[in-house]
């Protein structure tokens, strides 16, 4: 490959690593049905268990696939004579002379982004069994010492124990290292969450499983601040709703009360609209906003506010356009009901383990940590593992955000140019109202 006119296979789409992943992948992990139709291709590459990012491909997208990769000699078709379907199969190995364990690597990396050694030996094992991570290492670096390298490591970035692999296969395959503290740290006093809506994508279904006592405290403030409020005096406006796990404590504070949630993340909004539609009460009372705060339409006028979680990922713009909000559309004494979450300064935090859930013979487990990226804001991950009984990892999953950090006294300062004023209560939880 080292030929000026030899062919290259460093600029495949996207659609055409997610082809080739999936077709080495099924050839291990299901080959009764390997070589795979068209159908069953397209609900590999979908899946959204095992891959990143989640995709929703049409039948023409993979076919376009399919064709480029057979020209490139990387896929063949299949005629059956008992079948009349048409089936396809990769040469991956014939083609870049691989080996087993390195068709692998490369196929694990081109349907999960990028990945530490660990993380490849636990996900590869249902197509080949390494014995450590040192093995894994071995064969990413025979990869990466080609002529025309296949594979790359990155630089280790912060909060991360072990450095990450990328394959070379597509020019889209390498993230923007170091983006979340890049852009924070540009940003100085004002962190935008770098790519938080798609992070919350990959993470959302743990959100529910794991989500602690918050509400449990939550709910106690609603229970007084809320309590003989009027459903004529307007909706109460739910900042960042997530999955609305808090409508019920809301609806149990005020019956009656219309709900304006504001949730940006599709991924989120899709367990949102589940809730709802299993709770006629709620699904009648409810409008959901599919956009981010600043983007929002919100009504002239509201009962109250919520912002339980949310506020570190708000930027500057959006919590001016918060507390105006408030100041404005809200009457005197009316409350917004705000959470913060810890820290309040930034801090270096080990993994810490948040919290495990049975489901079913299967065991979800969460971890958290941060690493600080300027005087006021925090790189935030969250990581996520569903294990089965025998302690095999069926999926991991993980994000990382820029979350700004918040004091009593910060918000106060904050909130003091707006006319504003808050009471503190336990566990986190502020309410801010209007002066007089």
């Amino acid at each position: 490959m080292d030929d000026g006119g030899a062919q290259r296979f460093d600029d495949l789409s996207p659609q055409e690593v997610r082809v080739l992943g999936c077709l080495v992948e099924k050839e291990a992990t299901v080959p009764d049905t390997y070589p795979m139709t068209l159908n069953a291709l397209r609900t590999a590459c979908n899946q959204s268990t095992s891959r990143d990012p989640v995709v929703s491909y049409g039948d023409r997208e993979i076919e376009v696939a399919l064709n480029s990769l057979r020209a490139r000699g990387l896929t063949r078709v299949v005629h059956s004579t008992t079948n009349r379907a048409t089936k396809y199969k990769h040469v991956l190995p014939e083609t870049l002379e691989l080996g087993k364990a390195e068709t692998v690597l490369l196929s694990v990396l081109m349907l999960r982004g990028a990945q530490t050694p660990g993380e490849l030996k636990t996900r590869s094992e249902r197509q080949h069994r390494f014995k450590t991570p040192d093995d894994v290492v071995t064969v990413l670096e025979r990869l990466a010492g080609r002529p025309e390298p296949l594979v790359r490591e990155l630089p280790r970035q912060p909060g991360q124990k072990d450095p990450r692999w990328i394959h070379l296969m597509s020019p889209v395959a390498e993230p923007e290292v170091g983006a979340p503290v890049a852009r924070a740290v540009a940003a100085s006093s004002r962190p935008v969450p770098p790519d938080g809506v798609a992070g919350y994508a990959t993470i959302a279904e743990f959100a529910d499983l794991l989500a602690g006592d918050l509400w449990e405290t939550v709910e106690l403030v609603l229970l007084d601040v809320l309590a003989g409020l009027e459903p004529t005096s307007g909706p109460l406006v739910d900042v960042g709703a997530g999955t609305g796990v808090g409508l019920a404590a809301v609806h149990r504070a005020a019956p009656g009360l219309r709900v304006v949630a504001v949730e940006p993340s599709p991924a989120m909004r899709v367990a949102l609209h589940a809730r709802l539609v299993d709770a006629p009460e709620l699904l009648a009372a409810t409008t959901v906003v599919p956009t981010q705060l600043a983007q929002a339409n919100l009504p002239d006028r509201a009962a109250a506010v919520l912002a339980v979680g949310v506020l570190g990922h708000l930027d500057d713009a959006e919590r001016t356009k918060l507390w105006r909000y408030v100041s404005t559309s809200l009457r005197p004494g009316a409350p917004c009901v705000v959470s913060l979450v810890a820290p309040s300064r930034p801090a270096a935090i080990p993994s810490l383990r948040v919290g495990e859930r049975q489901v079913g013979r299967n065991l979800v487990e969460g971890w958290t940590s941060a690493e600080p990226i300027d005087e006021r804001s925090i790189a935030w991950t969250q990581r996520f593992r569903i294990a089965d009984p025998n302690g095999l990892t069926l999926r991991e999953a993980n994000a990382t955000v820029a979350w700004r950090c918040d004091g009593v006294d910060d918000l106060r300062a904050e909130i003091a140019p707006h006319s504003l004023e808050l009471t503190e209560h336990e566990g986190g939880v502020v309410v801010v109202r209007r002066r007089g």
